[in-house]
């Protein structure tokens, strides 16, 4: 026994043209392509992606070990004069803990 078109015409999508989105956006580009009398491609960046390349160039640029900090710190340990602030750090500690937890 063969059962053919069980869901009939109570298909929501009987008779349904499915768009393509991407068929829509490649025509509207064309479209105003045409409209603008420019064929050349063009990208639009959104403010967030400007300020995310932004901030890469700025770290980029940055140097990435700050020489006299390190200098100071390397005399001062060499010396014995280097030390620490224990709070500070075991709070520091706890803190990256407790952040690993939320």
């Amino acid at each position: 026994m063969v059962i053919k078109n069980i869901a009939g015409e109570n298909s929501p999508y009987a008779n349904k043209k499915i768009e393509r989105p991407e068929a829509n956006n490649l025509q509207k580009a064309q479209e105003a392509a045409r409209h603008s009398g420019d064929s050349a491609d063009s990208v639009v960046l959104s403010p967030e992606a400007r300020l995310r390349g932004t901030a890469l160039t700025a770290a980029n640029e940055a140097p990435d070990i700050r020489r006299e900090k390190v200098d100071e710190l390397k005399r001062k340990v060499q010396d014995g004069t280097y030390k620490p602030d224990l709070k500070k750090a075991a709070a520091n500690l706890i803190r990256d803990d407790l952040d690993l937890l939320v």
